[in-house]
């Protein structure tokens, strides 16, 4: 997770409250009433630690380029050993 603009809060309290809203798929403005933390403040944890998805998509296309040299890798030995 990225490091928080707040000292305010403990770190707990935020990841607690980011699980919620991201992870239990419950509207942000109720989670923020039930811990005392207004919306605006919510929305940036929130914003904070998550990824976009464009960013989630080269990692994944990075990791699956690395896996298919390693796979022709792995295939190019075992012929030399067959």
């Amino acid at each position: 997770m990225k490091k928080y603009l707040s000292n305010r809060y403990p770190d707990t309290l935020i990841n607690q409250v980011v699980n919620q809203v991201t992870n239990h798929n419950r509207l942000l403005s109720e989670v923020a009433k039930e811990y005392g933390v207004s919306s605006r403040v919510v929305y940036q944890w929130v914003k904070s630690t998550t990824e976009p998805v464009e960013v989630k998509k080269d990692l994944i296309t990075e990791q699956i380029a690395t896996l298919q040299r390693q796979i022709q890798s792995l295939n190019k030995q075992l012929q030399m050993i067959a």
